[in-house]
């Protein structure tokens, strides 16, 4: 992904907490997809049955432009310069679904904006879950992969420095997306997006949208950004990698551990979070971190590492 400095996230699911669709299942879901919506375009849309591809099986490339459009990222990508634009999209054998934005032509050096989409469904542990409640079998989109990028630059800056993983500078396009999922998302009739960042500073980022679905993991993540919040995302990364972000209590190097973050939309998911159950145990982890960072330490093993690693490589 890319934000703002952004990178790309490669996504590492839990195994077991989520299953991807069969394709027989995909068909299943048009039992529940309401009448109005043309049913006969939507199977066209899967790989191999030679019609129209549609993104989602729902899409357009002119739906989604109209969806730019209202979220602002054509407006803003024109006040940056970028005032010829085209969309592509495209659905491999996976049924993974690709969304792009190019500058002027579809060439990959011209990439702005590289959105792929699966469908699944999301089976939660019983313990999130109230005793004597049913766990609930989520219908989520998983972000596999976003990736954000100036195609025009390779140049970073003192106040936004390269992130690990970060191949090109962003240009602050993560907020507009944020905007566009909610769109999709509810059009879908979906749950929410779910998404599994591999670095911190990638967490973070989201975090301004999404949640992770464990209350534990959500604790960590906002303490560390609440004791953490005189350093530079950069910094915070570096911590992470290096393993020099601490945690006061047991006085150990906190581990970062990838988990599902997840952005809601439908009700039944924004109530998981508002339940007691969640706010309760979120507040019990809160409470009680407390992190610092080993800042000289920190700045010693990344210097050593980049002398055998590239930034883009981590």
């Amino acid at each position: 992904m890319s934000v703002s400095g952004e990178n790309r996230l490669r996504k590492k699911p839990k195994i077991g907490s989520i299953r991807y669709l069969s394709e027989e299942e995909m068909q299943g879901l048009f039992s529940r997809v309401p009448d109005e919506i043309d049913i006969g375009s939507m199977i066209r849309s899967f790989p191999g049955s030679g019609g129209k591809k549609l993104f989602l099986r729902r899409f357009t490339v002119e739906d989604l432009e109209n969806i730019m459009i209202k979220a602002g990222i054509f407006e803003y990508l024109k006040i940056k310069g970028f005032k010829e634009l085209c969309t592509a999209i495209d659905i491999d054998d996976s049924y993974v679904n690709y969304w792009r934005l190019y500058y002027k032509n579809e060439e990959p050096q011209n990439v702005i904006m590289d959105i792929r989409l699966t469908e699944t469904k999301f089976f939660p542990d019983k313990k999130f879950f109230s005793d004597g409640e049913a766990p609930k079998i989520y219908d989520m989109i998983v972000i596999e992969w976003l990736s954000l990028q100036n195609p025009l630059s390779e140049q970073y800056t003192r106040d936004r420095p390269q992130l690990p993983g970060q191949t090109r500078p962003g240009l602050g396009l993560l907020k507009y997306c944020f905007d566009m999922m909610y769109r999709v998302a509810k059009d879908v009739y979906k749950d929410g997006f779910l998404d599994v960042p591999d670095h911190l500073h990638g967490a973070i980022m989201y975090s301004k949208k999404f949640k992770y679905f464990d209350p534990f993991q959500e604790a960590c993540l906002r303490s560390i950004i609440r004791d953490l919040k005189g350093y530079s995302l950069a910094d915070i990364s570096w911590g992470m990698i290096t393993e020099t972000i601490y945690e006061k209590a047991g006085n150990k190097a906190f581990v970062f551990q990838p988990s599902e973050q997840i952005f809601s939309v439908s009700k039944r998911m924004k109530t998981y979070f508002r339940s007691k159950k969640y706010i309760w145990a979120f507040n019990e982890y809160y409470n009680k971190f407390r992190f610092y960072l080993k800042y000289d330490e920190m700045i010693e093993k990344r210097d050593l590492l980049l002398k055998e690693k590239k930034v883009s490589d981590l």
